[in-house]
Protein backbone atom coordinates (compact mmCIF):
# COMPACT_ATOMS: atom_id res chain seq x y z
CA UNK A 1 0.00 0.00 0.00
CA UNK A 2 1.18 3.14 -1.00
CA UNK A 3 0.25 6.91 0.11
CA UNK A 4 0.60 8.51 -3.34
CA UNK A 5 -0.03 7.26 -6.75
CA UNK A 6 1.31 9.07 -9.63
CA UNK A 7 0.30 8.94 -13.26
CA UNK A 8 2.01 10.52 -16.01
CA UNK A 9 3.13 9.72 -19.54
CA UNK A 10 5.99 7.81 -20.29
CA UNK A 11 7.60 10.53 -22.33
CA UNK A 12 7.24 12.80 -18.83
CA UNK A 13 9.61 10.12 -16.68
CA UNK A 14 12.33 12.28 -15.29
CA UNK A 15 9.83 15.06 -14.25
CA UNK A 16 8.00 12.49 -12.53
CA UNK A 17 10.77 11.15 -11.09
CA UNK A 18 11.74 14.44 -9.99
CA UNK A 19 8.35 14.65 -7.79
CA UNK A 20 8.93 11.28 -6.55
CA UNK A 21 11.69 12.37 -4.90
CA UNK A 22 10.10 15.79 -3.52
CA UNK A 23 7.61 13.27 -1.84
CA UNK A 24 10.07 10.74 -0.62
CA UNK A 25 11.86 13.29 1.08
CA UNK A 26 8.55 13.15 3.47
CA UNK A 27 8.59 10.00 4.13
CA UNK A 28 5.96 8.95 1.61
CA UNK A 29 5.05 5.76 0.05
CA UNK A 30 4.91 6.15 -3.69
CA UNK A 31 3.83 3.99 -6.72
CA UNK A 32 4.61 4.92 -9.98
CA UNK A 33 5.11 2.15 -12.96
CA UNK A 34 8.75 2.01 -12.98
CA UNK A 35 8.26 -0.11 -9.81
CA UNK A 36 6.35 -2.61 -11.96
CA UNK A 37 8.22 -5.71 -11.94
CA UNK A 38 8.98 -7.75 -15.20
CA UNK A 39 6.22 -10.49 -15.58
CA UNK A 40 3.51 -8.35 -13.66
CA UNK A 41 -0.03 -7.75 -15.15
CA UNK A 42 0.09 -4.50 -16.25
CA UNK A 43 -3.59 -3.94 -15.33
CA UNK A 44 -4.08 -5.56 -12.45
CA UNK A 45 -1.27 -3.97 -11.00
CA UNK A 46 -2.51 -0.57 -11.64
CA UNK A 47 -5.88 -0.93 -10.62
CA UNK A 48 -4.49 -2.67 -7.20
CA UNK A 49 -1.92 0.42 -6.50
CA UNK A 50 -5.05 3.01 -7.27
CA UNK A 51 -7.55 0.94 -4.92
CA UNK A 52 -4.91 1.35 -1.94
CA UNK A 53 -3.15 4.59 -2.72
CA UNK A 54 -4.87 7.45 -0.55
CA UNK A 55 -4.30 10.22 -3.48
CA UNK A 56 -3.33 10.62 -6.84
CA UNK A 57 -0.92 13.09 -8.22
CA UNK A 58 -1.76 13.26 -12.01
CA UNK A 59 1.24 14.94 -14.14
CA UNK A 60 -1.05 16.75 -17.16
CA UNK A 61 1.21 17.24 -20.40
CA UNK A 62 0.89 17.80 -24.29
CA UNK A 63 1.59 13.55 -23.71
CA UNK A 64 0.02 12.82 -20.72
CA UNK A 65 -3.29 14.46 -22.39
CA UNK A 66 -2.73 11.44 -25.30
CA UNK A 67 -3.09 8.69 -23.20
CA UNK A 68 -5.61 6.21 -22.50
CA UNK A 69 -4.15 5.18 -18.80
CA UNK A 70 -3.75 8.80 -17.65
CA UNK A 71 -7.24 9.50 -18.29
CA UNK A 72 -8.25 6.94 -16.63
CA UNK A 73 -5.87 7.07 -14.02
CA UNK A 74 -7.23 10.29 -13.46
CA UNK A 75 -11.22 9.51 -13.59
CA UNK A 76 -10.98 7.09 -10.48
CA UNK A 77 -8.83 9.61 -8.20
CA UNK A 78 -11.45 12.48 -9.10
CA UNK A 79 -14.26 9.78 -8.22
CA UNK A 80 -13.12 9.22 -5.03
CA UNK A 81 -11.92 12.67 -4.72
CA UNK A 82 -8.30 12.11 -3.93
CA UNK A 83 -6.98 13.67 -7.04
CA UNK A 84 -4.14 16.39 -6.97
CA UNK A 85 -3.57 17.74 -10.38
CA UNK A 86 -0.26 19.16 -11.46
CA UNK A 87 0.51 20.79 -15.25
CA UNK A 88 4.12 19.92 -16.47
CA UNK A 89 3.55 22.01 -19.37
CA UNK A 90 1.21 25.20 -21.34
CA UNK A 91 -1.18 22.92 -20.47
CA UNK A 92 -4.61 23.02 -19.79
CA UNK A 93 -5.91 19.56 -18.70
CA UNK A 94 -9.01 17.88 -20.16
CA UNK A 95 -12.25 19.95 -19.89
CA UNK A 96 -13.47 17.13 -17.58
CA UNK A 97 -10.80 17.59 -14.97
CA UNK A 98 -10.86 21.70 -15.48
CA UNK A 99 -13.65 22.02 -12.20
CA UNK A 100 -9.99 21.13 -9.94
CA UNK A 101 -7.37 24.14 -9.32
CA UNK A 102 -4.35 22.58 -11.46
CA UNK A 103 -0.73 23.04 -9.64
CA UNK A 104 1.56 25.02 -12.45
CA UNK A 105 4.93 22.95 -12.10
CA UNK A 106 5.97 24.26 -15.82
CA UNK A 107 8.96 26.34 -14.44
CA UNK A 108 8.99 24.10 -11.25
CA UNK A 109 9.23 27.41 -9.07
CA UNK A 110 9.74 25.98 -5.07
CA UNK A 111 6.63 27.57 -4.35
CA UNK A 112 4.19 25.80 -5.93
CA UNK A 113 5.79 22.45 -5.78
CA UNK A 114 5.40 23.21 -2.02
CA UNK A 115 1.54 23.79 -2.49
CA UNK A 116 1.44 20.70 -4.62
CA UNK A 117 3.31 19.30 -1.27
CA UNK A 118 0.94 20.55 1.27
CA UNK A 119 -1.94 19.87 -0.92
CA UNK A 120 -1.06 16.16 -0.88
CA UNK A 121 -0.45 16.18 2.75
CA UNK A 122 -4.39 16.95 3.46
CA UNK A 123 -5.11 14.08 1.20
CA UNK A 124 -2.73 11.71 3.37
CA UNK A 125 -3.96 13.63 6.35
CA UNK A 126 -0.32 13.93 7.54
CA UNK A 127 1.10 17.04 8.56
CA UNK A 128 3.59 18.56 6.33
CA UNK A 129 6.77 18.40 7.59
CA UNK A 130 9.62 21.18 6.38
CA UNK A 131 9.99 22.05 2.73
CA UNK A 132 12.38 19.73 1.16
CA UNK A 133 15.82 21.02 0.78
CA UNK A 134 15.94 20.07 -2.69
CA UNK A 135 13.12 22.45 -3.67
CA UNK A 136 14.12 25.41 -1.88
CA UNK A 137 16.09 28.47 -3.88
CA UNK A 138 17.00 32.15 -2.56
CA UNK A 139 13.96 34.02 -1.64
CA UNK A 140 11.50 31.07 -1.59
CA UNK A 141 8.92 32.41 1.35
CA UNK A 142 6.62 30.88 3.32
CA UNK A 143 3.92 32.35 5.97
CA UNK A 144 4.20 30.80 9.24
CA UNK A 145 1.08 29.75 10.91
CA UNK A 146 2.04 30.93 14.62
CA UNK A 147 2.51 34.32 13.71
CA UNK A 148 1.89 35.19 10.68
CA UNK A 149 4.90 36.57 8.96
CA UNK A 150 6.54 35.62 5.97
CA UNK A 151 9.91 34.32 6.39
CA UNK A 152 12.32 33.79 3.38
CA UNK A 153 14.62 31.19 2.54
CA UNK A 154 18.93 31.57 2.53
CA UNK A 155 21.13 29.13 0.98
CA UNK A 156 24.34 28.23 2.34
CA UNK A 157 27.29 29.67 1.15
CA UNK A 158 30.07 31.83 1.68
CA UNK A 159 30.72 35.85 2.39
CA UNK A 160 33.03 38.29 3.80
CA UNK A 161 32.19 39.37 6.77
CA UNK A 162 33.10 42.83 7.81
CA UNK A 163 34.39 46.19 6.92
CA UNK A 164 33.45 46.73 3.37
CA UNK A 165 35.32 47.00 0.40
CA UNK A 166 36.54 50.80 0.15
CA UNK A 167 33.89 51.85 3.09
CA UNK A 168 35.77 54.43 5.54
CA UNK A 169 33.57 54.59 8.08
CA UNK A 170 34.61 50.91 9.75
CA UNK A 171 35.10 50.74 13.20
CA UNK A 172 37.99 48.67 14.94
CA UNK A 173 34.84 46.08 15.92
CA UNK A 174 34.04 45.76 12.37
CA UNK A 175 37.33 44.31 10.89
CA UNK A 176 39.75 42.62 9.85
CA UNK A 177 36.77 41.35 6.94
CA UNK A 178 37.12 37.69 6.75
CA UNK A 179 35.34 35.26 4.59
CA UNK A 180 32.52 33.27 6.29
CA UNK A 181 31.17 30.28 5.58
CA UNK A 182 27.31 29.88 6.33
CA UNK A 183 26.85 25.83 6.31
CA UNK A 184 23.77 25.53 6.57
CA UNK A 185 20.22 27.51 4.86
CA UNK A 186 17.75 29.08 7.22
CA UNK A 187 14.27 30.69 7.36
CA UNK A 188 14.54 34.58 8.15
CA UNK A 189 12.13 37.08 9.04
CA UNK A 190 10.96 38.99 5.70
CA UNK A 191 10.95 41.71 7.72
CA UNK A 192 11.34 42.32 11.74
CA UNK A 193 8.54 41.40 13.66
CA UNK A 194 5.39 43.44 13.82
CA UNK A 195 3.43 44.40 16.33
CA UNK A 196 0.22 42.93 15.27
CA UNK A 197 2.47 39.75 15.03
CA UNK A 198 4.19 40.61 18.38
CA UNK A 199 0.86 41.66 20.29
CA UNK A 200 -0.49 37.95 18.56
CA UNK A 201 2.03 35.63 20.05
CA UNK A 202 2.40 37.50 23.50
CA UNK A 203 -0.56 39.28 24.10
CA UNK A 204 1.11 42.98 24.38
CA UNK A 205 2.76 45.56 22.57
CA UNK A 206 6.02 47.36 24.75
CA UNK A 207 5.93 50.00 21.53
CA UNK A 208 6.73 53.60 21.69
CA UNK A 209 5.05 54.05 18.30
CA UNK A 210 2.19 52.40 17.50
CA UNK A 211 0.67 51.26 14.14
CA UNK A 212 -0.07 46.96 13.34
CA UNK A 213 2.32 47.16 10.80
CA UNK A 214 5.11 49.27 12.53
CA UNK A 215 8.40 46.91 13.67
CA UNK A 216 7.52 46.21 17.05
CA UNK A 217 10.23 48.35 19.70
CA UNK A 218 11.08 49.03 22.95
CA UNK A 219 11.80 45.00 23.18
CA UNK A 220 14.73 43.38 25.29
CA UNK A 221 17.15 40.22 24.31
CA UNK A 222 15.06 38.57 26.60
CA UNK A 223 11.30 39.45 24.99
CA UNK A 224 13.37 38.64 21.70
CA UNK A 225 13.69 35.34 23.30
CA UNK A 226 11.22 34.20 24.09
CA UNK A 227 9.40 35.51 21.21
CA UNK A 228 11.62 33.52 19.36
CA UNK A 229 11.06 30.21 21.27
CA UNK A 230 7.19 30.53 21.29
CA UNK A 231 7.28 30.23 17.75
CA UNK A 232 9.81 27.66 16.96
CA UNK A 233 12.63 29.92 15.98
CA UNK A 234 15.45 32.00 17.28
CA UNK A 235 17.50 35.03 16.85
CA UNK A 236 20.07 34.88 13.98
CA UNK A 237 23.61 34.70 14.56
CA UNK A 238 25.75 38.28 13.38
CA UNK A 239 26.94 36.22 10.36
CA UNK A 240 23.71 34.52 9.67
CA UNK A 241 21.91 38.12 9.99
CA UNK A 242 24.77 40.01 7.66
CA UNK A 243 24.71 37.40 5.16
CA UNK A 244 21.13 37.78 4.91
CA UNK A 245 21.07 41.40 4.72
CA UNK A 246 23.90 41.57 1.96
CA UNK A 247 22.55 39.28 0.03
CA UNK A 248 24.81 38.44 -2.18
CA UNK A 249 26.29 42.07 -2.86
CA UNK A 250 29.80 43.60 -1.29
CA UNK A 251 29.43 47.27 -0.55
CA UNK A 252 28.54 49.21 2.61
CA UNK A 253 24.65 48.92 2.13
CA UNK A 254 22.89 47.53 -0.95
CA UNK A 255 21.09 50.29 -1.77
CA UNK A 256 21.14 54.27 -2.10
CA UNK A 257 20.35 54.64 1.80
CA UNK A 258 17.69 56.80 0.98
CA UNK A 259 16.09 53.88 -0.80
CA UNK A 260 16.37 51.65 1.75
CA UNK A 261 16.36 52.75 4.99
CA UNK A 262 14.20 54.89 7.60
CA UNK A 263 17.04 56.48 9.43
CA UNK A 264 17.63 60.02 10.86
CA UNK A 265 17.66 61.86 7.89
CA UNK A 266 14.15 60.58 6.68
CA UNK A 267 12.49 59.05 9.68
CA UNK A 268 10.82 62.13 11.10
CA UNK A 269 11.96 60.97 14.13
CA UNK A 270 9.62 57.85 14.29
CA UNK A 271 9.15 54.39 13.41
CA UNK A 272 7.57 53.54 9.85
CA UNK A 273 5.29 50.42 8.46
CA UNK A 274 7.60 47.31 7.29
CA UNK A 275 8.04 47.23 3.78
CA UNK A 276 8.26 50.79 3.08
CA UNK A 277 11.69 50.52 1.19
CA UNK A 278 13.19 48.51 -0.63
CA UNK A 279 13.80 44.83 -0.33
CA UNK A 280 17.50 43.36 -0.83
CA UNK A 281 17.99 41.13 -3.90
CA UNK A 282 16.69 38.26 -1.22
CA UNK A 283 13.82 39.79 -0.79
CA UNK A 284 14.33 41.13 2.49
CA UNK A 285 13.10 44.67 3.81
CA UNK A 286 14.63 47.13 6.90
CA UNK A 287 17.16 45.10 7.63
CA UNK A 288 18.82 48.51 7.39
CA UNK A 289 17.26 51.50 9.96
CA UNK A 290 13.68 51.91 11.17
CA UNK A 291 14.62 49.27 14.28
CA UNK A 292 18.34 47.70 15.23
CA UNK A 293 17.78 44.15 15.19
CA UNK A 294 18.81 41.85 18.31
CA UNK A 295 20.96 39.43 17.33
CA UNK A 296 21.59 35.93 19.32
CA UNK A 297 25.46 36.48 20.06
CA UNK A 298 27.08 38.29 23.16
CA UNK A 299 29.36 41.01 21.62
CA UNK A 300 32.97 41.30 21.89
CA UNK A 301 35.21 44.43 20.36
CA UNK A 302 38.08 42.06 18.96
CA UNK A 303 36.01 38.68 17.89
CA UNK A 304 36.80 38.81 14.32
CA UNK A 305 39.97 38.50 15.24
CA UNK A 306 40.23 34.75 16.11
CA UNK A 307 36.33 34.37 15.67
CA UNK A 308 35.43 30.80 13.49
CA UNK A 309 35.35 31.05 9.76
CA UNK A 310 32.09 28.72 9.72
CA UNK A 311 28.99 29.52 11.18
CA UNK A 312 30.49 31.72 13.69
CA UNK A 313 28.41 31.94 16.53
CA UNK A 314 29.89 34.72 19.01
CA UNK A 315 31.52 34.38 22.24
CA UNK A 316 30.66 31.77 25.23
CA UNK A 317 29.41 34.96 26.88
CA UNK A 318 29.52 38.81 27.57
CA UNK A 319 28.06 41.56 29.28
CA UNK A 320 26.14 42.83 26.13
CA UNK A 321 24.54 41.04 23.03
CA UNK A 322 24.93 42.45 19.39
CA UNK A 323 22.19 44.63 17.83
CA UNK A 324 22.58 45.25 13.53
CA UNK A 325 21.28 47.27 11.24
CA UNK A 326 20.74 51.06 12.99
CA UNK A 327 17.53 52.51 13.46
CA UNK A 328 15.16 55.38 12.60
CA UNK A 329 16.92 57.64 14.50
CA UNK A 330 20.56 56.35 13.48
CA UNK A 331 22.96 58.71 11.43
CA UNK A 332 24.29 57.19 8.28
CA UNK A 333 27.29 55.93 9.99
CA UNK A 334 25.19 53.30 12.04
CA UNK A 335 23.12 52.11 9.01
CA UNK A 336 25.25 49.89 7.56
CA UNK A 337 25.35 46.16 6.53
CA UNK A 338 28.89 45.48 8.54
CA UNK A 339 28.02 47.98 11.35
CA UNK A 340 28.15 46.17 14.58
CA UNK A 341 26.27 47.78 18.00
CA UNK A 342 25.85 46.45 21.16
CA UNK A 343 23.25 46.90 24.49
CA UNK A 344 22.71 44.93 27.72
CA UNK A 345 19.94 42.16 26.90
CA UNK A 346 17.53 43.80 29.70
CA UNK A 347 17.70 47.20 27.74
CA UNK A 348 14.81 49.03 25.84
CA UNK A 349 14.63 51.29 23.90
CA UNK A 350 12.35 52.75 21.19
CA UNK A 351 14.92 51.66 17.96
CA UNK A 352 15.45 48.52 19.47
CA UNK A 353 13.46 45.70 17.38
CA UNK A 354 14.41 41.92 15.84
CA UNK A 355 13.34 39.24 13.44
CA UNK A 356 13.63 35.56 14.03
CA UNK A 357 15.48 32.85 12.33
CA UNK A 358 15.83 29.14 12.35
CA UNK A 359 13.76 25.99 10.47
CA UNK A 360 10.08 26.99 10.46
CA UNK A 361 8.20 24.14 12.03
Amino acid sequence: MSDIFISYARKDRDRARRLVEVFEAEGWSVWWDHTLLAGEQWSDVIEEALDAASCVVVLWSAESKKSHWVKTEAREGFKRRVLAPARLDDEEPPLEFRALHTADLTGWAATEVDRLRISVARFLGKAPRVVPAAIRTVGTTRVHSLDGLTYVWIPPGKFVMGCSPGDTECSENEKPAHEVTISKGFWIGQTPVTQAAFERVMGNNPSKFHGADLPVDSVSWGDALVYADKVGLRLPTEAQWEYAARAGTTGARYGAIDDVAWYSGNSDGKTHPVKGKAANAWGLYDTLGNVSEWVGDWYEETYYKNSPLADPGGPPSGARRGLRGGSWFSNPRSVRVSYRGRFEPADRDSGIGFRCAGELP
